[in-house]
């Protein structure tokens, strides 16, 4: 069982040469945006940044949302977008910005990391068509 609110230490990625090659591998599209972990528990909403400080009043409209993420408890790791550039600006208006979720680390308690990273993204996708925000996506 995972902790609410209790930060989960992400992998990094890793740069290669060569993408590798067959079909064993999973692509995703990197944005260039700021790496967050959104945990839901209740009607509250904690996002953090890659290394585990509280960005929850840097990202409000994100927090906002969430609190109607249809699970009682949830942690989504995700990356918060338009373009990190832009995330510098104070003046961002928040309804341009954008979450990026690619993976359900927990949900209701129970901790899915031991799962597939497929399965768990297939978790993600019903959860996120039950939600139907136009501003959080998989």
């Amino acid at each position: 069982m995972t902790p609410a609110f209790r930060f989960i230490q992400p992998c990094s990625p890793v740069r290669v040469k060569d993408v590798p090659a067959g079909n064993d591998w999973v692509r995703e599209v990197k944005f260039d945006g700021y790496r967050v972990q959104a945990h839901k528990m209740g009607s509250r909403v904690v996002v953090y940044g890659r290394n585990g400080h509280d960005f929850t009043c840097r990202f409000p409209s994100i927090a906002q949302l969430l609190h109607e993420l249809p699970a009682k408890a949830a942690v989504l790791d995700s990356e918060v977008a338009p373009s990190f550039a832009r995330l510098h600006v104070r003046w961002i208006r928040p309804n341009t910005i954008h979450l990026w979720a690619f993976d359900l680390l927990a949900v209701n308690g129970r901790d899915l990391r031991p799962q597939p990273l497929v399965k768990r993204q297939a978790r993600l996708q019903v959860l996120l068509e039950r939600f139907s925000c136009p501003a959080v996506s998989l």
